[in-house]
């Protein structure tokens, strides 16, 4: 996960996004791309017959408050030991996300993220979602894997192992209701296939699974919540599952996200 990429904008939870992505940039000696999107085609005006102008002053107004942005965040970083570049993009938030995940192994967003859902089911990379005030800057402790048996939850497991072999324990958490047909042990032998030693708990629901999840992964100290996420449209009401749309909503643990 050397590729990292964080989009910046003016939200409480930027911190927690940038620190997270330092400190992962640290462990893996990895690169931060902090990305400025602004959707200007966006802010074309409508003439009565037709046509459409841009209002140049308003175009003008927000570039500039996106390079001042920028220049901020460039001086901010400049200490740091982490090598990392800034980049305005003119795109809406989910295509210049899109674009860039291309060339990159991981995107560090936010559970409040409005677009979280798009991304995370449009964008073929992980993504590292934050709780508001819990940045992840300890990548060595427990970590769950939310197993279902599911191809979304296979996808994430393999998107995570980076992560997995920097904790200090795995645990893959299955719900006895859900995994029948699929066996969490085969996703442990995946796992030790790559060097990942893991514990399975098949666990009994208690309330919700979501809650389950967490509940167990509150006992066992995880830092980290590896799930995969599923939908059927990249528009902002997309059907997520219940359980994935459940932690997004509730978690206060980090998540990895995959689809």
């Amino acid at each position: 996960m050397r590729s990292i990429l964080c989009p910046v904008d003016s939200s409480s939870t930027l911190d927690d996004r940038v620190e997270t992505a330092l400190a992962l940039a640290r462990v893996v000696n990895g690169h931060v791309t902090f990305q400025i999107a602004t959707p200007f085609a966006q802010m074309a005006v409508w003439e009565p017959f037709g046509g459409a102008t841009l209002s140049a002053a308003a175009i003008a107004e927000v570039r500039e408050a996106d390079e001042r942005r920028a220049a901020d965040l460039e001086a901010r970083l400049a200490p740091q030991d982490v090598p990392f570049d800034v980049e305005i993009v003119d795109n809406g938030r989910v295509e210049g996300v899109a674009a860039a995940s291309r060339f990159t192994d991981v995107i560090v967003a936010s559970l409040d993220e409005p677009a979280l859902e798009e991304i995370a089911v449009g964008v073929r990379s992980p993504v590292l979602a934050l709780p508001k005030g819990v940045p992840m800057l300890v990548f060595d402790g427990p970590a769950v894997v939310a197993w279902d048996g599911g191809h979304e939850a296979a996808n994430a497991l393999r998107a995570s192992l980076p992560l997995l072999r920097l904790a200090g324990q795995v645990h893959i958490v299955t719900v006895r209701e859900k995994s029948e047909d699929f066996p969490a042990a085969d996703a442990a032998r995946y796992l030790s296939r790559h060097g990942v030693t893991a514990e399975v708990h098949a666990v009994e629901p208690k309330g919700t699974i979501a809650a389950t999840i967490e509940e167990t992964a509150r006992n066992l100290g995880a830092g980290l919540i590896v799930m995969g996420v599923f939908g059927h449209s990249r528009l902002r009401e997309l059907l997520l599952g219940g359980v994935s749309r459940a932690l997004l909503d509730r978690s206060l643990i980090p998540l990895l996200l995959a689809h």
